[in-house]
């Protein structure tokens, strides 16, 4: 359960990032900027040609991002690490590992929720003072990581997510 939370994290923190446009680049580890995926959210920086107070606000919530995504990871490995000590017992209750293990993971989607809130907030508070022109090319950017991120899952998975064999 707790290995797909890398995944579950990646995706809701992406999702948080600039109205979505961040979500298919946001796999990248962080602070992996010019790196793969993380080129195309660069990209889109630099061609908003932000003002003074655009880019302190975008700093921000990329700063914001960047410390969730690194929290929420440094979270799921201490508990992956509870998780481990208690099954690692002999003898362990398989019940009350169970039990541990979903207050753990409720615990983990709380703050997860939380932490996608205030990143959210920070991309939407650049989003308000964009102009018109740099809605749209964020848009386009939204619309563009959508259709990757499609392609990706039909490439991974086959059409609409079915296992290949």
């Amino acid at each position: 359960m707790f290995e797909n939370h890398g995944k579950k994290l990646t995706a809701a923190l992406f999702a948080a990032g600039l109205l979505g446009a961040a979500s298919s680049w946001a796999q990248a580890p962080a602070g992996a900027e010019g790196m793969g995926p993380m080129r195309g959210f660069e990209r889109l920086h630099k061609e908003l040609n932000l003002n003074a107070q655009q880019e302190e606000l975008w700093k921000k919530a990329q700063s914001l991002q960047r410390e969730a995504f690194s929290a929420m990871r440094a979270k799921g490995e201490e508990t992956r690490a509870k998780l481990r000590v208690e099954i690692d017992k002999p003898g362990a209750d398989l019940k009350q590992f169970a039990q541990l293990r979903d207050q753990l993971g409720d615990q983990m989607r709380a703050q997860m929720e939380a932490t996608h809130k205030q990143v959210r907030e920070a991309w939407f508070a650049v989003y308000d003072t964009l102009d018109s022109g740099q809605k749209e090319k964020v848009r386009v950017a939204i619309r563009d990581g959508m259709d990757r991120m499609g392609h990706m899952g039909r490439h991974r998975d086959g059409p609409r997510g079915e296992q290949h064999g």
